[in-house]
């Protein structure tokens, strides 16, 4: 019997650390993922050996590089927002200060900086932004009117 739970116990950690390692499909699976990382970590760092810390420093670096940037563009400001402080989290996990007081100073650092980030866009792209589509809007219903016009000459020449 206990060779049974075993067995089952080394499959069942064997299965987890597969689906653990899987390169995330979608963003909503890097999200996940990322935090279920992040989670583990902070749940078996304190019995983490060096060679715990590789392991972890490397796919840590998958979720914040690699993966990162397949799903940036997928990403909302809120989700980018959920992945700062995943950052921040596991750095103090590794620096081994889990104090409240750097988490907050930390989070809001990168929240101001996506602010500024998003103000900075809104302030240089919207303007041109608007009138792009004011200009494309404008062709359309020049483009319209030209072709109601050569329809009204048609008719026209059709009475003569």
């Amino acid at each position: 019997m206990k060779y049974k739970i075993g067995i089952f116990l080394i499959i069942g950690s064997l299965s987890a650390m597969l689906i653990s390692c899987a390169i995330p499909a979608n963003k909503e699976q890097y999200l996940k993922g990322f935090e279920r990382f992040v989670n583990d970590v902070e749940k078996n760092s304190p019995d983490f050996k060096i060679s715990d810390w590789r392991w972890a420093n490397k796919k840590f670096r998958k979720y914040t590089d690699e993966w990162y940037h397949k799903f940036r563009d997928e990403l909302s400001l809120t989700e980018r927002m959920q992945v700062a402080g995943l950052k921040i989290r596991y750095n103090l996990i590794k620096e081994g200060n889990s104090s409240a007081r750097i988490i907050d100073q930390r989070l809001e650092e990168e929240l101001n900086r996506i602010g500024k980030d998003l103000d900075k866009y809104l302030d240089e792209n919207l303007d041109r932004d608007i009138e792009r589509i004011s200009k494309g809007a404008r062709e359309i219903g020049d483009s319209a009117l030209k072709v109601m016009e050569d329809v009204l000459n048609e008719i026209r020449k059709e009475k003569e």
